[in-house]
This record gives C-alpha cells, sequence and structure tokens, in this order.
C-alpha cells in the first residue's frame, strides 16, 4: 500500500473505506456503471469487504478517487496476475465526470503499478462504444493494441473489448 497516498494535488488515490460506503453504493447502482460493469450482486459494504481482501491476497488493489476534499468520487483499481501482469479500471460517479479526474487517476495507478510493484505490463479494457474510456487510456501513454471479440459477458451480452497495453519501456507514461 502506498505510504503517503498517491496524489497529483488535485486528485488522490487512498483505500476505501467505510466512510466511501454511500459513494460506493452510488456507484453499483449507476445506470453507467452497470452498462459497462454488468449489474453488481453485492451491497456496498460487501465491495468494500472484497476490495480490503483482494488487498490482503495480494490480487488487486482498489483505491478511492477523492477529490480535495476527501470526497469519494469513484474508484480506480489494478487487479494483479502472478506473472508480472496488471489490469487497470475505474468508474466514477456522474457528478464527478469529464473533468479529467479519471485521467489523472489512472496516470497515478500506472505509475505506482509499474514502478512500485514492478509489472512487466499493465492492460486496459474498455468497450468499442465506450469512447470516453479509450480517449483515458490514450491520454495516459496506453497503446491501442486491437480488438478482443466476444471477450466477455456482461450480464447475458457477449462483448468485444478494445485491449490497451502500458510496459514499463514507453515513455510516455513517466
Amino acid at each position: 500500500m502506498p505510504d503517503p497516498p498517491l496524489t497529483d494535488g488535485v486528485v488522490t488515490l487512498r483505500p476505501p473505506d467505510e466512510k466511501d460506503l454511500s459513494a460506493i453504493e452510488r456507484g453499483i447502482l449507476d445506470p453507467d456503471v452497470i452498462r459497462w460493469f454488468g449489474r453488481q450482486n453485492l451491497q456496498a459494504s460487501e465491495v468494500l469487504e472484497l476490495n480490503r481482501t483482494r488487498w490482503q491476497d495480494g490480487s488487486g488493489a482498489t483505491f478511492a478517487i477523492c477529490e480535495p476534499n476527501d470526497d469519494c468520487a469513484g474508484h480506480a483499481w489494478v487487479n494483479l496476475s502472478h506473472d508480472g501482469r496488471g489490469s487497470v479500471g475505474y468508474w466514477l460517479l456522474p457528478q464527478a465526470r469529464g473533468r479529467g479526474l479519471a485521467t489523472r487517476s489512472v496516470r497515478l495507478l500506472s505509475r505506482w503499478a509499474l514502478r512500485d510493484l514492478g509489472l512487466a505490463r499493465l492492460q486496459l479494457l474498455t468497450e468499442p462504444a465506450n469512447g470516453p474510456s479509450q480517449m483515458v487510456a490514450e491520454r495516459t501513454g496506453f497503446h491501442k493494441e486491437g480488438v478482443l471479440r466476444s471477450y466477455a459477458d456482461i450480464d447475458d451480452r457477449r462483448v468485444d473489448y478494445v485491449v490497451f497495453s502500458l510496459l514499463p519501456g514507453d515513455s510516455n507514461w513517466r
């Protein structure tokens, strides 16, 4: 866990806690979050506990995306595999979208994952129709690799994913 928390002066990434439960609840019920990630069968408190478990077992690291007043505006995470790879994801509450918070968060998270965790590769997957997330990937230095056709099942629908990658040797993430 990074100490001090990851920040660029506008956004701070810190481990989620109980004061974020209202934001988590709003996030898992938000139609746009559901559209891209699917319906959540867990309550906000269960999502928080799942994120803590992933920190403890080393399978992932989820951060609350916080504005200067420490209000949670969403989550950003990296899911880890045992072969030096990670997969980045994020969601924002509606009032936080379109203000650069996702870009700032993914940039902070990616630097931490590549430098401090020593990952060999980060990937970011997004549906082809999710233009804003593709723009976040490009603005944070990820390279578009292609489309994984019928890659996942979200709420009983097969979806394609555009795959982006970021490697430690890429010069545009530092």
